[in-house]
């Protein structure tokens, strides 16, 4: 299925340039065999290590929904699905309409090449943009995307007007900080960090968010708790929060 544009790519081809420049750069470019593949990865460790963490994660999700919605339909939205792995992971279950949405065209074009699903669509636009339907999913999906988006604020008022009435958000796979200093000194590892890899530009693009803007926004972390704690300090799990807002 060909992609259907909500946005102008020729807006925002510089961020896609840079962030696919950093993507080749640390080796995290898959073929279309690789793609169909994840989130299984067995080599280089470093990378293998995130992915069974990414892996584990979504297993939770799933399982969650299935309980949740297990008797009827449901539209999800995967914003900032990238390459579409997990997007065609959720469409597996054949109850989930799922909608896949990212600003990185190469991505989309990849993820609507190898996943083919009657229940899948890939979507190029910006969320933050105006003309995109109210109440149109019972779920929406941010895994590892949500520090691409400079206010969190204004992202999640927009997304809570996408929802149905008892929608849900959920946030998986990225940090989320406690206060303002442990915000800006990740802020500088960051930029030391784009720069180690040769484009500091990337920086701009990469926004650091604090917990308590979910919370206040009637979040919860589905990962608290002793047991969880300890999940993450063995590193069975990753180190992130699951933070769901349910409207």
């Amino acid at each position: 299925m060909p992609i259907r544009y909500h946005s102008n790519p020729a807006a925002y081809a510089k961020k896609e340039h840079l962030y696919l420049e950093v993507r080749r750069r640390e080796g995290r470019v898959p073929s279309d065999e690789e793609l169909l593949q994840l989130p299984e990865v067995t080599q280089p460790p470093a990378l293998a290590r995130e992915w069974r963490w990414r892996k584990r994660a979504f297993q939770r999700l799933d399982n969650y929904l299935n309980r949740r919605f297990r008797e009827f339909p449901i539209r999800v939205l995967d914003l900032g699905c990238g390459n579409g792995w997990m997007s065609n992971l959720l469409a597996a279950n054949p109850l989930r309409s799922v909608t896949a949405v990212d600003l990185n065209e190469t991505e989309l074009e990849q993820g609507s090449r190898v996943f083919r699903r009657d229940n899948l669509q890939f979507v190029y636009g910006d969320i933050l943009q105006d003309g995109w339907p109210e109440q149109s999913f019972e779920v929406i999906v941010l895994a590892a995307s949500v520090q691409y988006f400079p206010d969190l604020g204004e992202l999640i008022a927009t997304l809570k007007k996408l929802l149905t009435p008892n929608g849900e958000i959920h946030l998986l796979d990225s940090n989320f900080y406690r206060d303002a200093a442990a915000t800006d000194a990740a802020r500088k590892r960051t930029e030391a960090y784009y720069e180690q890899v040769g484009v500091p530009e990337m920086a701009g693009y990469y926004h650091h968010h604090l917990r308590w803007e979910v919370l206040a926004c009637g979040g919860e972390d589905l990962n608290a708790g002793l047991w969880m704690a300890l999940l993450r300090r063995v590193k069975y799990l990753g180190p992130f929060p699951w933070l769901r807002i349910v409207l």
